[in-house]
This record gives C-alpha cells, structure tokens and sequence, in this order.
C-alpha cells in the first residue's frame, strides 16, 4: 500500500459549501486509485467564524484570529502536516499567527503567485471586497515584478462582483446562473483569464480551472483545484 507523506487539514465553514467542494476536489483527483490509498484529510468546518470582510474592515480581528488558533490547534492534535485555510481573506491573519502553526499553512495567494508566473499572461481577478481593501495580493511580496498581470476591476465592479457572483454562491452553490455575468465582466475587461481569488469562485472556477477546453473558452487559475490535484498526488 502506498505511504503518504502528509496528513492534510482544511480550516473551512468559511464557507461551507467551498470547503465542502475542495474536500470533493480533492478526491475527484484520486479516481483510478484505490480508496485506501486517498491521502487523509480532516476537515474543520465552522461556519461560526464572523464575516472575514465585516471583520477585518471595523479592525475587530480577534474574534476571526481566536477561532482560527483553535481551528489550527485541533488539527495539529489530529496529527495534520498541512494546512489549507479555504477563505483567501482570512489569509490576512498569517502574520498574527504563532510560528508553528503558520509554517504548517499553504498560502492560496502563493499559489496564485506561481501560476501566473509560470505563463506571465493577464488575469481578471475576482475576489471579495475584503481581499481588495486589505490588499491581499498587492501585499504580496511577488506584486511588484507581477503586478501587471493582475487586471484589477474598478471600485464599482469590484462591489457587483462580491455582491452579485460570491455572495450569490454564498446563497446557491450551482455556478450556471452566473455564466452571463461572468461573460460580461470578461469582455468588459477584454481577457477570457481570471484568478479565483475567494474560495467561493472555486465552485464556479472548477468548470473551467487549468484548461482552455471548455465552452465558454476561459481559462481560470484556482488555487484550490491546483492544490487539491497536488495534494491527490504528494
């Protein structure tokens, strides 16, 4: 039988249904094998986490980072070797973690970094309110020698995008609804690419994540689906 490296965790509930797909994501990308040899990952949802966007904006980050600490801490009892936190906003916080348990953390921004520098091409990104006015991506160390891959919407478009598309699959997880708003917004900003920058989009961004091949002819960079086939596979 197959011995695997890692025990994997989730921080989800935040929301439930994207951590709930990645979980599925995760597992679609070991089909061929047998289940007994599917990496192990403990999922802990809670849903109880307040609005990371709502939070972060007022300044009153406690309540999100205590929760995440415990979160972190059960799965490292569980024996959990790595870490995906499925919210990019909440991703703000790793500064204020302990050591230990950051080190252990996969950051979805990293991984959004390395696609978009294996190809150097341009990029809508789609995320929440929240992770613009933290600057979740222009924060990071790789923006300065990337930053013009990234196509950024405008202040407007940016509140349409977190009201109408994630709060949208919040609300109802089947992506098809938002195809024609999707098809709007890319030929606005004239570019068939976006990043899933909020883990809402994975529900929408599985469709069409890592290939041209698809009928609306987009090609998407979700960093859940990139970790769940590499996770499949470590």
């Amino acid at each position: 039988m197959r011995l695997r490296k890692h025990i994997y965790g989730v921080i989800g509930g935040i929301g439930p249904q994207a951590s709930a797909e990645f979980l599925k994501t995760i597992y679609e990308h070991c089909l061929g094998e047998r289940e007994q040899e599917f990496p192990v990952v403990m999922v802990y949802s809670d849903p109880r986490f307040p609005d990371r966007t709502e939070a972060f904006l007022r300044g009153e980050e406690g309540a999100v980072l205590d929760r995440l600490i415990k979160g972190l801490l059960g799965l490292r009892l569980l024996g959990v070797t790595k870490v995906a936190l499925c919210c990019m906003t909440i991703h703000h916080l790793l500064p204020r973690l302990p050591p230990d348990l950051r080190e252990a953390i996969v950051s979805l921004p990293d991984v959004v970094f390395d696609s978009v520098a294996s190809d150097r091409r341009r990029y809508l990104l789609i995320c929440s309110t929240g992770a613009r006015a933290l600057r979740i991506f222009e924060r990071h160390p790789r923006w300065p020698e990337m930053q013009e891959c990234f196509i950024l919407p405008s202040d407007e478009d940016q509140q349409r995008i977190h009201r109408e598309i994630i709060f949208q699959i919040k609300r109802n997880p089947d992506p098809r609804p938002l195809a024609p708003l999707f098809d709007y917004f890319m030929e606005k900003y004239e570019t068939k690419r976006f990043i899933a920058g909020c883990s809402e989009i994975h529900l929408f961004a599985k469709h069409f994540a890592r290939t041209e091949n698809n009928p609306l002819g987009y090609y998407c960079i979700d960093p859940l689906t990139i970790l769940a086939e590499k996770w499949a596979v470590e």
